[in-house]
């Protein structure tokens, strides 16, 4: 299965938001071999999820509550599930920047896993490093959340900080691969099936790079920040990445 899907952000209207969704839906409705997803902003779940019935198109949220208290301002994970969520993004570099630390990250998961709701838990290094080491470390501290919770499933969004937003540096097709087999030894390390934690990279993916990225050997999916945020860029990214997926398929068989 390729995984590929987009999160969007807080300024983007409702109409790009609703442009995005009906070519996302579109084409998880004709690729049964690829599982799609968009994370909008809060407000558009629920419109947005009706537009994509019966389509295979997973649709949720950025974040969810930490606490289970009642909150103000804060949005349950009971809520996400009751209005059909599917997939809840957990600890973006941005959120983690913002200061959710691993203790809020996992009670995030808790309420996932008690509400059944899927999760795409993002990660990578803050700064590049060329050192393995290195990365082993930063991983293991990160990944070591989903053995404590006994995750059973989760997409691995690997998303090096350095790498994403306007001012991003695209990771190469090497690094990429590398960090993807030190965190396929971290989950084995862990006791985590990684058959069951499918690896998307994030990260400056582009039309031009994204074909590359998705034929590395360990890449399961492709993870696009402002590349798909509309109805041409999500349809030629996926279609680049997605042809990159199955020559891999092509050449194993």
């Amino acid at each position: 299965m390729f995984y590929f899907g987009t999160n969007t952000k807080q300024q983007l209207n409702q109409e790009l938001h609703e442009e995005v969704v009906e070519i996302a839906s579109l084409l998880a409705k004709s690729n049964k071999d690829a599982q799609l997803f968009v994370l909008p902003t809060m407000p558009l779940i629920v419109p947005l999820k009706k537009m994509s019935f019966g389509t295979g198109l997973w649709v949720g949220p950025q974040q969810i509550s930490a606490s289970n208290e009642n909150t103000t301002g804060e949005i349950s994970a009971s809520l996400i599930k009751e209005i059909d969520a599917d997939l809840v993004m957990v600890g973006h570099a941005e959120r983690r920047a913002l200061g959710e630390n691993e203790k809020e990250l996992a009670d995030q998961i808790k309420n996932c896993q008690e509400n059944d709701l899927k999760i795409i838990y993002c990660m990578g290094e803050k700064e590049k490093d060329v050192s393995k080491k290195n990365r082993k470390e930063v991983f293991l501290k990160q990944l070591k959340v989903l053995k404590d919770l006994q995750v059973s499933w989760a997409l691995i969004g690997y998303e090096p900080v350095w790498s994403i937003g306007v001012n991003g540096t695209p990771a190469s097709s090497s690094y990429i691969e590398e960090s993807f087999q030190i965190i396929k030894e971290v989950l084995k390390e862990l006791g985590l099936d990684t058959k069951n934690h499918p690896l998307c990279y994030g990260g400056s993916v582009n039309v031009e790079n994204a074909k590359e990225i998705a034929s590395l050997d360990l890449c399961d999916g492709i993870f696009v920040g402002r590349s798909a945020w509309s109805k041409d860029g999500f349809r030629n990214v996926f279609e680049k990445s997605f042809a990159g997926y199955k020559s891999k398929q092509d050449s194993n068989h």
